[in-house]
């Protein structure tokens, strides 16, 4: 089932190590559990098998996270049109993402991280005019659907989308939590369709889903004790060198 240099049963054990871990990040910053995960995941698995390996803890967490939003259907008619297009684009490239190449998913996804990494670390007070919102929703719902389908790191687009809209702490978590839910449900039909994701992940994935929870749990218990900024900084530094590391990887570097 998943193409790996290690015994399966520890590599099993380091999958929760690594769900653990990520639900670690998300329980501190509030994000970043795909994309801690996965990036993680492509030292030890290919990339198609890694997006596979996250549906089930993605919507378990996303789930958990919109049902403790303040007025979830708010949220909802306040972002459908980004909604719409989101969904739209993940269920047309989520059905392509099989047949780009580990390597071409590999530098996708390290772009993306990068992207990520940098935006966080040396963001500027950009912002839009709410009156041209549905525009912005349109173009980064699209963005997001076409991003998201193929690597499953549909949140970059999103986070970003939210900082131009100047969005208020509670309406980013509320938000984001909507967003990342509904993306998962086209997203899982995709990389079905796609053998991307399989039934025989559902054990592996359900425990791992089990410890990204417990994770985030623990997350939020550590929040509490550091410095949130301090450590998001660290690990956005963190994530620029992987996706460096990725990029280079996938060019045919070392």
């Amino acid at each position: 089932m998943f193409d790996s240099f290690l015994d399966i049963n520890f590599l099993y054990f380091i999958f929760l190590i690594i769900f653990l871990i990520s639900g670690i990040v998300k329980g501190v910053t509030g994000i970043g559990l795909p994309m801690t995960s996965i990036t993680l995941l492509i030292f030890f698995i290919n990339p198609l098998q890694a997006i596979g390996l996250n549906v089930i803890p993605v919507i378990i967490a996303n789930i958990t996270q919109f049902l403790s939003a303040q007025n979830p259907l708010k949220t909802a008619k306040k972002y459908y049109l980004f909604g719409i297009f989101m969904v739209a684009g993940i269920l047309v490239t989520s059905l392509q993402a099989a047949t780009l190449g580990d390597d071409l998913i590999k530098l996708l996804i390290g772009l993306m991280v990068m992207i990520f990494a940098l935006d966080n670390l040396f963001r500027r007070s950009w912002s839009f005019d709410l009156k041209y919102d549905k525009y912005w929703q349109i173009g980064m719902g699209s963005l997001a659907g076409v991003v998201g389908g193929l690597t499953s790191i549909w949140g970059i687009p999103i986070i970003i989308y939210l900082i131009l809209r100047k969005a208020s702490k509670e309406d980013f978590v509320d938000t984001t939590g909507f967003l990342f839910l509904i993306a998962s449900v086209p997203a899982t039909y995709g990389y079905y369709k796609t053998d991307v994701f399989s039934l025989e992940m559902i054990p592996i994935a359900a425990l791992c889903a089990v410890t990204a929870i417990i994770g985030m749990r623990l997350g939020r218990i550590v929040r509490r004790r550091i410095d949130a900024d301090t450590f998001k900084k660290y690990l956005l530094l963190l994530f620029l060198l992987i996706g460096i590391r990725m990029i280079w990887s996938a060019m045919g570097g070392i």
